[in-house]
Formats: C-alpha cells, structure tokens, sequence
C-alpha cells in the first residue's frame, strides 16, 4: 500500500500469514491428511499415504457477515457433507482489554478415526471439551465427544516491528499471503514466513514508538482471524475441512479480519463481487467519505480492472480514528481489508483504491519481480482515481513522476538491495504506468498492463523476471517487452509523459471541472473583508463566496456555480472552461433581515450570522489641550469601537457642560476603530465639562488678558459653544475623519 508523504519516503509494510488454510482434499483412503497452523493458503500439503500421494490445501471458507452465537448449537458428530466442520467463535474481553476470546468448535463426520488440533502458540487459559493436551500447543481428539472444543484467550494487539521483510518469500520457502499496507510512519514489519498473523509480536503501541497493524480497544476491536492447524485419520472417502468465523455478539468477518463491536454494514454488487463495507460505531463521525462514495468507486473498479482473480466477497472496514494505526491501510487474506476512517477517496493514493487493487493480485513473485505488487497497486489506484474523475491530470503526472526523482530513479526495480525506501512504489508505479502506455500504442488499445497482469494472475509458480517480460511481450511486443527489461534490470527510469502523450494512448479525458470554494468575504459602508468563522454581518451588506473553477480534463465543459442561502439559490455564475484553465467567480448576497443563515457552495457550507449593527461605543476621549482662554477652541479626539462581532453604526453628540453641540454618524468595522476629531470653542470663563457617551473630559477656560491702551477703538464679538461657522467646519473633519482613520486590520 502507498506510504504516506511525510517528509521523506518510507518502508513498505511486510505481509503476514493472517490465517491457516484448511485441510487438503483429496486424501486417499485410510490416510492421514495434514494442514499447519500459520502455513500459507493455496500452498501445498503432504497427506502420508503409502503411495506418498501429495493434496492441495484450499483457501478458508469464512461468513460473509457475523453469526450469532447461538448458531454454533445443534451440531452432531457426523457432518452433513462428510468433510470436518471447524467453527471459530471471536469474542471481545471487556474487562481484559488487548485480548479476544476464541472457541473452536469440530464438527467431526463418522470417517475420521483420529483429530488433532494445533492452536497458537500465545494462546491463554486453554480449556478444552473431548481434546487432551498433547505438547507443542497440539490438543488430540478423544474419539468419542460428539462437539468437541477448544477455548482459549488471545493477544489481539498486533504491532509493526523494525526491520524488513519481503512481501513475497522465495520459490523456494512458504509463500505468506500479502498483506499491503499504507504506510502511516516509518515503521516496518518483520514476521517469520512459516508463521500466521498470530506469531506477530505482541506489544504495547509505545514500544518503541511503533503502531498498530490489529487491536482492541475493550469496546471494540479489530483483529485478524487466528489459524488452527489440523491433522487427521480417514476411512473411506476423502474428508476435507470446512471453516467458518463468527462473532458472539454484534460484529462482522471476512477472510481474514475481523471487526467485534457495534457497527453498520452497507453492501453493494457489482460485476460478480460483493463489496461489504464495515462501519464501527465509533468510525461513523470519522469518515471523510461517504459510504456510498466508497461502494461506488469499488464498483467502477471491479468493472475497469479486468485482471480476473475477481473474489466474490471483499470485504472493507473501516478503522476507528484515534488509535496509533501503524499504517493508513491494510489488505490481508484473499480480500480481507481495513482503511482508516478518516482517509480520503479523491486524491492519487487513497489507501480505499490502493488496498482494493491488492485484492485482485493473487500471484507470487520472486525477488526480481517483488515490485511489481506495490507498484501496479500504486499505480492503478492514481489512474482509476483519474478515470473516475476524483483527481485530474497534473495530479496524476505529479504522483507519477516521483519516480524520476531521486533517490528512487537510480534504483534497479529487480534488485531490492538498491531500493531506497519506498521505490517499489514510486518508481514501480512510474515503470508500471510507462508499459501500461506503451502496450496501449503498440496494439491500439487492444491490450493493456492489465492483459499482463491476468497472465501473471493465472501463474501457479512464483513470477520470474524472465516471465514477466514474456507476458509484457505476449501483450504488447518485443519493443515494449525491451523497455520493461529496461526500466527493471537497469537504473534507466522513463520519463512522466505529458497531457497529449497521456491522450494519444488513453483516449481523450473528459472535462473535468473541479469547484474550490474560499473563504466568505463581506463588503459594503463598513469594510471589505474576509470573514473568520463564526461570521458575522450586519444588515445591508453583501456576502460573497469566491470559488477557483478548473478544467482538469482534456475537453471543454461547463460549469454552474450556485450559492444557496438556507437551500435557496439566490446567485449563481455559468460558462465554458477550455481544458486545462481556470477562472474565479464570485456570487454574492445581501443580508436585509437578522437571523442565523447557511451558505453553501458546491458541498461547502457556511454558517452566517446577521445582526442588527450596535451602538458605536466610545473607547477613549482626548483633548490636544484642556486650558484655554475664553474664545479659543480645543481639538477633541474620540476614538470609537463596535461590541461585539459585528459592525457597529449610529449617530452620537458631543455635548458641553451637558448642551449638544454637535451630531455626527460614526461606522465602525469589527476589530477596527473609526476616528473623530472636531474643534469645540469656549466663550464663557469656568470649568467646562465635555462628553462623548460615557467619557467625559474637563477643559478649564480663563478670562483674556485685559486690552491695553493702543488696543481702544477695537471691539471683538464672542458667542458661546460653536458658532455656524466653526460648526460647519468640524462637521467637515468629522466626515473625513472618520474614512479610514486610525483603524486596526480587520481580522473578521
């Protein structure tokens, strides 16, 4: 599974056995049959026999959904359909957080002479009902107990430890089934390659700083279904092994992962596969995605992807937040998934994509071909992303294209050694994308990378380097087949090709036009601004929700784009976008009436909220002098704030020794201040006492000197408060005093 971007690439997430396989068919008469714990699906099993016969053990067969636990009542010895009936029973331990309970339960057909159960080796408090402990964590079946069982806790918490360990192991050793990873850190796993999931160390998540891969949490949790290893003695026809996993109590299964708790499932059928989608209870809120969104890009998957190896159930849950997942996704089993809640769908690595093509994978590879797992996983999940109209071209390029930066591009894909980390998946998608194109052209869209992946898919021995170039060959030609040899065997790293190359091979893209909604912005007689949540306007100015509307495809389209107010649509903006523009529209509304709206933009809502403005309130008063002569005038300064979130408007008056002398409307901004400054003169000698609202100043006034003799004949005439003159002029300062003056930048 992709890793995750963080400052630098990481390691891929080691697979794990997460369940053993059941008994091989097949079995001669009076045989013995043998199947171990841990030991990988699809693999092949001895059964002794005098003849040395060889079988094939099968994949489990697990419910699709949970049962409950009273379904496992009512059994006899001797099963229906003549094979071994083993029953897994997963219960939480409320009051043991970090371990689940398991029973076994054997339903044993007349045939079988001898049983022998193998459990694993981290069981806790085994009991057992018609089993006798025999050593080595092996029970033997008396022979006569019509529903023998096994019972036992189980550490559930499974944790990735430092180190690395190759997704697939060499022809020459047990093959794990894959378990693809999105990687959330920088941690690796190390597991034995002869051991199930239930030999992963078992620690806390601060150990060492690393997370984990399965867990309960006591109220739920999410695990992976533990193998039972099986021997057995038979007369008569061959018996096989059926299996099945339930749940006592609400929860769901699948393969190979498990989900204990409360949850919802949606389900949807599409193309021969059944998509089960598993939501905890305490995931719901957590979801980035709708449910829906997610069945529906599966759907179109299951379609696009004709690589055969298509399973009839996949079953996906989605992972609680709030655990230290070490990895945003994880596939495990034939088609046993989880991703984390909060992932996202529309990007060019959703680990809801990623994990899903892991599904459709069922070959084994060898050192040379290791790559090609993550790679075609990583790659394929970029392209349907784009085919689906969830991401557009650049998007695609750029995800691509880090495969010919280093330190990847000068690695040799069939050489691990030369890997840094992450390379399977950067320069393997970049490699895997360049025959997929090539392939394209050479036949004319007759084959794809997918034909060779359905070659590699039927394979019954691991996929040699050799083999993957014949299928590249048997696709597409010896030149493409070259090219693969190329950019595999070499350090040679192609180079991300353009729209038009991408058009010539693929097929013209449809329009694709995406709608970015910014943040709301308000203007009118207060402000021009953006507006923080929770926004606030008066009454009477205008809201408007910019948008960037961009073609990403490769044709021209059209777009629409509608604000609703409380589900109305009260402005909209159209046109025709060529591929690969953009432009910005901006639709707008005026509130006329208070109240408590909401805005919305293509999905995007805004809660606004519309009030009355509020009386302007004087933040301080201030005088350039506070003595002066009678007839002289002094200079006031008020400096005025809004309450509150929103603006504020209203008339106030400066009064003198109580008188109004002057009215004046003052608009304030939130988070500003508005200005006035206005002379007021002085006729009378006293203390006079100046207010604006509730501040108040004292200004003393004292008689003129008195005239002297070169001063008779002249005669001046004095009126108290402003005169008509004077009044008009600071009417004058007041109005371009309060236009931008002494105000704070909004932050509203």
């Amino acid at each position: 599974a992709p890793p995750a971007d963080a400052g630098g690439p990481v390691d891929s997430l080691a697979p794990f056995d997460a369940a053993a396989p059941p008994a091989p068919d097949g079995i001669p008469a009076d045989a013995s049959a043998a199947t171990t714990a841990g030991a990988p699906a699809d693999t092949t099993a001895d059964a002794t026999t005098d003849t040395s016969t060889h079988a094939t053990a099968d994949a489990p067969t697990n419910s699709p959904a949970a049962a409950p636990a009273d379904a496992l009542a009512g059994a006899t010895t001797a099963t229906a359909d003549g094979d071994i009936h083993v029953t897994t029973r997963l219960a939480l331990t409320p009051d043991r957080p970090g371990e689940v309970g398991v029973t076994l339960r054997f339903e044993v057909p007349d045939r079988v002479a001898e049983l022998d159960a193998t459990i694993a080796a981290d069981a806790r408090d085994v009991t057992a009902e018609g089993f006798s402990a025999a050593g080595d964590d092996t029970y033997e079946w008396d022979g006569d107990t019509a529903t023998p069982t096994i019972s036992f806790r189980l550490p559930a918490n499974r944790t990735a430890e430092a180190g690395r360990f190759d997704r697939h192991a060499p022809a020459s050793s047990a093959a794990g089934s894959h378990a693809g990873g999105t990687r959330a850190g920088d941690v690796d796993a190390a597991v034995d390659p002869a051991a199930g999931a239930t030999n992963l160390t078992s620690r806390s998540a601060t150990a060492a700083g690393d997370g984990y891969l399965f867990v309960d949490a006591g109220p739920w949790a999410l695990v992976s279904v533990p193998g039972t290893g099986l021997s057995w003695r038979y007369r008569g026809e061959a018996v096989g092994v059926t299996r099945e996993t339930t749940v006592d109590g609400s929860g769901a299964v699948g393969d190979r992962v498990a989900f204990l708790g409360e949850h919802t499932l949606r389900e949807r059928t599409a193309h021969g596969q059944t998509f089960r989608l598993a939501i905890p209870e305490r995931a719901a809120g957590a979801m980035t995605v709708s449910p829906e969104a997610v069945l529906d890009a599966y759907a179109d998957a299951s379609d696009r992807l004709r690589v055969g190896d298509r399973d009839g159930l996949v079953f996906v849950v989605a992972a609680p937040t709030g655990v230290e997942w070490a990895v945003r996704g994880l596939q495990t089993g034939d088609a046993g998934v989880w991703v984390r809640a909060d992932e996202p769908l529309n990007t060019s690595e959703s680990p809801w994509l990623h994990e899903y093509v892991h599904t459709r994978q069922s070959y084994e590879t060898t050192a040379e071909t290791r790559w090609t797992i993550e790679g075609s996983a990583d790659y394929y999940a970029a392209a349907l992303a784009l085919r689906q109209e969830r991401i557009g071209f650049e998007a695609f390029a750029d995800h691509l294209a880090r495969g010919t930066r280093d330190p990847h591009a000068d690695a040799v894909l069939s050489e691990p050694g030369t890997w840094a980390s992450g390379t399977q998946y950067r320069k393997g998608s970049l490699v895997t994308g360049e025959l997929d194109r090539r392939i394209r052209l050479a036949t004319g869209g007759g084959a794809t990378y997918g034909t060779v992946l359905a070659r590699l898919n039927a394979e019954s021995e691991p996929v040699t380097g050799d083999r993957l170039r014949e299928s590249v060959a048997d696709a597409g030609n010896e030149s493409v087949a070259d090219a693969a040899d190329r950019y595999a065997r070499t350090d040679a790293a192609p180079p991300m090709w353009d729209a038009d190359g991408h058009e010539a091979a693929f097929g013209t893209l449809a329009a694709r036009i995406v709608v970015e909604p910014a943040a709301p912005a308000a203007s009118g007689p207060y402000r021009t601004a953006t507006l923080a949540p929770p926004a606030t306007v008066a009454v009477g100015e205008t809201v408007t929700v910019p948008a960037t509307v961009a073609n990403e495809g490769g044709a021209a389209g059209d777009y629409r784009v509608a604000l609703t107010v409380d589900g109305r649509t009260v402005d909209a903006a159209d046109g025709t976008l060529a591929p690969r523009t953009n432009t910005t529209v901006r639709p707008s509304w005026t509130a006329d009436e208070p109240g408590t709206y909401e805005l919305s933009v293509r999905g995007r809502t805004y809660e606004l909220r519309v009030r009355e403005p509020s009386a302007p309130r004087v933040a301080s008063l201030s005088a350039d002098r506070t003595t002066v002569e009678a007839g002289e005038s002094v200079r006031l300064v008020v400096e005025f704030v809004a309450e509150g979130a929103g603006p504020a408007d209203g008339e106030v008056t400066v009064r003198v020794d109580g008188e109004p002398v002057a009215t004046e409307r003052v608009r304030v901004a939130p988070n500003a201040t508005a200005t006035l400054r206005l002379p007021v003169a002085f006729n009378e000698p006293g203390r006079r006492t100046v207010s604006v609202g509730d501040r108040t100043l004292t200004v003393s006034v004292t008689e003129p000197p008195t005239a002297s003799p070169s001063a008779v004949g002249t005669t001046s005439t004095r009126t108290p408060g402003l005169g008509a003159g004077a009044a008009a002029a600071a009417l004058l300062v007041a109005v371009a005093a309060l236009v931008g003056v002494g105000r704070r930048r909004s932050r509203g």
